[in-house]
């Protein structure tokens, strides 16, 4: 059974936010467009919504923007056009896989060459349970330069991530290890965590992710990981 865990890439509306999540396109001409993300999105909602921008607006080509599971990463690609060319602002090129912002020119397909910091698929997930906080009034978790509040109204799903090392080094550094995120404990299955539906997935604000430990002679890492979910 394989897990997934995915960012909400944090966006807002104020022009001082908006470079952190555009993406630019250029085409032949040239022809410039901006896509810009103007509130929270879950990862996969905002690749869906950049794709909606780009093909409402100026441009000749038609675009896709789609995630690339072989990879890990995103591909980006246009059809009725010659080529062009794709430019991340801010830190959206490591959000999406792509280990370098500028210098994608000249094709009709680009595709990440590094983990995308936005999405992990094809983990493994071990669910330790449900921890209630309805004893105490707060709870404060730290982990790196991340800080955490839970009051009683939330409780924290614990459980443990592998994956491979090298794999568990990005994941430490990504928008996974931090804020809101999704997590699938099985991939297949898409409706939301529930009693009834104890493999459903998690919406939540990660409160606590732990150092890794290593285990080279089962080629994996693990991490504990614990997730706030909101009664």
């Amino acid at each position: 059974m394989s897990a997934r865990i995915e960012c909400y890439v944090y966006a807002s509306a104020e022009a001082s936010m908006a470079e952190a999540y555009t993406l630019s396109v250029t085409e032949p001409g040239p022809t410039v467009v901006d896509v810009t993300l103007t509130q929270p999105l879950r990862f996969t909602d905002a690749l869906a919504e950049w794709q909606t921008q780009l093909n409402a607006s100026a441009l000749a080509g038609t675009y896709t923007i789609a995630w690339a599971a072989v990879s890990q990463s995103v591909v980006i690609s246009a059809t009725g056009v010659a080529s062009f060319a794709v430019e991340f602002q801010g830190n959206t090129h490591k959000l999406c896989g792509f280990s370098t912002a500028t210098g994608h020119t000249g094709a009709l397909t680009y595709t990440g060459d590094q983990q995308a910091l936005g999405r992990f698929d094809d983990m493994r997930w071990s669910v330790a349970g449900v921890v209630p906080h309805d004893d105490v009034t707060l709870h404060e978790y730290r982990h790196g330069r991340a800080r955490a509040i839970a009051w009683s109204q939330v409780d924290a799903i614990e459980g443990s991530l592998y994956c491979t090392r090298e794999r568990m080094d990005f994941l430490l550094v990504s928008y996974c290890a931090a804020g809101i995120v999704r997590v699938y404990p099985d991939e297949d299955v898409a409706t939301a965590y529930s009693a009834a539906q104890t493999d459903g997935y998690i919406d939540g604000m990660v409160l606590a992710i732990d150092d890794p430990e290593h285990r080279p002679a089962r080629g994996l890492s693990r991490v504990r990981l614990a997730i706030g979910l909101g009664r």
